[in-house]
């Protein structure tokens, strides 16, 4: 008999034992001085401007060729152009000086080519403008598929978004020689005031998967050479038919003259980036995938703050691809000294970020009627254009002000501490925390892997070598990670159990992918006991492990930790967390925590189901010695229910004890 197999025989023998083990089960016993969920609430972004912000101005820098790869590997070209604001200066008692300011890019994805996708951001960068930072809206129609932009070429879409990760890159270089020489009018305003040691990124869509490319091409570039560019030319000539310079070169069928070719570079306005180690690689201090695409599986994403939001109503990428970016990416290497976030936005779909975008993409034909996300229902968690924005608004530029600014007010929040600001909740709705669930993973430096299912036996022994116990349940499956495109399932031991599937037609099932055990019961107390060998936690604050309710709409999860002592405490995870309950307002009462009446018209819908991150203080485990630690244990309360786990882990946080 295999590990795995004999692993496995001894878990289901256990299981089949049924709940307990003949100890008594701790209790709660919450304290006056028991720890709080948040230890404070985060300043709004748009608090205390401190500069005057430029109108949105309209750039063009010339045209950049470009290598799309969907349907074949073509070069075409596409401006350099879009929308810049900036400190345009400083507001009296501000106490700010600055001599050069953090820049922001800014990009769409793809959307009909006949709207101005990039002035929908214009919010966003609004705000950064007032608060010390230059923020660049890209327009990448001409890279759009069948675009109508006159000085698109033929066909020119590329779903692989390839090309979007050059233009990012592109954008940078001309920035960089205004910065350094300056340029006509305005442009003379950012020379010297733009600093390249403080860059972030924000991606919408297939902009977020250009986001990546851009990420990966900082460090070996992806460039088009002049030859490539001629060849391409005399290949499909009438693929640059919006150049007439260009087309001149051709004197013949598949032969461009070299003479005509340099002078129509020079009058196209024709920018070639650096190609691979012949330039400087940007700094980039953080990057925000907002409802990505991730068609091809991205790997790789190393020392570089990520975040990925994902909206539950996506009506467009609609599987949520995004997920699987946080997954594939999310533990770096042991010198990867950059941590990962996922945020599930519950009722934002994927147009309203963008003020151009106005489709709303819940309503047929893009989702089901039946849809839980269905904006036509009387009760749904649907989210209205305003209020998605004012969520939107906090998460993008908050991110941006603490990871690429340093600024410390915004670090609270993305660590866990601090609470949604009301002006980043719907109107009249405050507090919103659980519209919002916050997943984090540390780097390598602060946590320590509990059980993060990656082995074959990891049914029955956890990463620190302790033994796993499961009791009480119906089922149980160990899962593994895939590798791949936005399809790939990764194989379960057994098998997949029901209710578990990853759905492709609709918002519903289970659309995290990260290694994990998929678990089943019928009658309450099912636990999962897994023992810490004598572990040391004093060098973390946290506890913290991801799950997905998969059924029914809410569960409780007892979170006990005993010492090598004896001694042991337990709190309730829905203190700490709204990753138990799928409704967009936190239940007051229950265990297992049962629906708001609010949530009633809508609870039998197809929520996506996604591992979000519980994290709970150790100092909530009262009377513990956190230097000697012997068991971890989850119980589940409920009658019957359907959960994934993934990550247990400690972490540090930067909560003070």
């Amino acid at each position: 008999m295999g590990r795995f197999a004999l692993a496995l025989a001894v878990v289901l023998s256990l299981m089949a034992c049924g709940g307990g083990d003949g100890q008594p089960q701790p209790t709660p016993s919450p304290q006056p001085t028991d720890p709080v969920r948040f230890t404070q609430i985060a300043p709004a972004t748009q608090d205390q401007p401190t500069h005057v912000a430029s109108p949105a101005i309209k750039y063009e820098l010339g045209h950049l060729p470009v290598l799309g790869a969907v349907p074949t590997p073509n070069v075409f070209l596409t401006p350099i152009r879009g929308a810049i604001r900036y400190p345009q200066a400083t507001l009296p008692k501000s106490g700010r000086v600055n001599d050069r300011f953090p820049v922001i890019l800014l990009l769409h994805g793809n959307h009909d080519p006949r709207d101005p996708s990039y002035l929908g951001y214009d919010y966003l960068a609004r705000d950064l403008a007032e608060h010390g930072y230059v923020a660049v809206s890209i327009d990448a129609n001409a890279i759009n598929a069948s675009s109508d932009d006159p000085l698109a070429p033929t066909n020119a879409g590329d779903s692989s978004s390839v090309s979007r990760g050059q233009l990012i890159l592109g954008t940078l270089d001309q920035l960089r020689s205004i910065d350094k020489s300056g340029g006509p009018g305005w442009m003379s305003d950012l020379q010297g005031k733009l600093d390249f040691e403080r860059i972030g990124l924000m991606g919408h869509s297939r902009g977020g998967q250009g986001l990546t490319n851009a990420i990966k091409f900082n460090l070996q570039r992806e460039s088009v050479t002049p030859y490539a560019l001629k060849y391409q030319l005399a290949r499909t000539p009438d693929a640059f038919a919006h150049y007439p310079d260009l087309l001149s070169a051709v004197t013949a069928p598949g032969f461009v003259d070299d003479q005509l070719f340099a002078k129509a570079i020079e009058t196209e306005e024709i920018i070639f980036s650096p190609t691979a180690n012949t330039t400087r690689p940007y700094n980039f201090r953080g990057g925000l995938l907002l409802a990505p695409t991730d068609f091809y599986g991205t790997v790789g994403l190393a020392n570089i703050p990520l975040a990925v939001v994902l909206p539950s109503c996506d009506g467009d990428v609609f599987n949520l691809q995004g997920a699987r970016t946080y997954d594939n990416n999310r533990y770096g290497f042991d010198y990867d000294t950059a941590g990962a976030m996922q945020v599930l936005v519950r009722g934002a779909n994927h147009n309203y970020y963008n003020t151009e975008w106005v489709n709303d993409d819940t309503n047929p034909p893009y989702l089901p009627h039946d849809s839980y996300c269905d904006a036509q229902r009387d009760k749904t968690p649907h989210l209205t254009p305003e209020d998605q924005r004012r969520g939107g608004l906090f998460l993008i530029n908050s991110f941006m002000r603490h990871f690429v600014g340093n600024e410390a007010a915004f670090g609270p929040y993305w660590n866990g501490l601090a609470q949604l600001p009301q002006a980043a909740c719907p109107e009249g709705e405050w507090p919103c925390d659980a519209r919002v669930a916050l997943t984090i993973q540390q780097d390598a430096t602060k946590r320590l892997s509990i059980h993060r299912f990656e082995y074959a036996d990891s049914l029955g022994r956890n990463d620190l070598g302790g033994l796993v116990t499961l009791r009480g349940f119906d089922a149980a499956s160990l899962c593994e990670m895939p590798y791949g495109n936005s399809y790939a399932e990764g194989a379960c031991m057994p098998g997949r159990l029901p209710g578990f599937e990853t759905r492709q037609s609709s918002t519903g099932g289970l659309r995290s992918i990260a290694e994990h055990i998929q678990l089943s019961w019928s009658s309450p107390q099912a636990s999962m006991s897994t023992m810490l060998e004598g572990a040391s936690a004093q060098a973390y604050d946290t506890l913290s492990f991801r799950v997905a309710i998969v059924r029914p709409f809410g569960q409780e999860i007892q979170v006990s930790l005993k010492d090598v002592s004896g001694k042991s405490a337990s709190v309730k995870a829905s203190r700490f967390s709204d990753a138990l309950y799928l409704g967009t307002t936190a239940p007051r009462s229950g265990s297992p925590l049962m629906p708001n009446a609010e949530d009633l018209p809508f609870v039998n819908g197809e929520p996506a189901q996604l591992m979000n991150m519980v994290a709970i203080p150790l100092s909530a485990f009262q009377g513990l010695d956190m230097g000697r630690l012997s068991e971890l244990r989850l119980s589940l309360p409920g009658q019957s229910g359907k959960i994934t786990l993934a990550d247990v882990q400690f972490q540090r946080m930067g909560r003070e004890n």
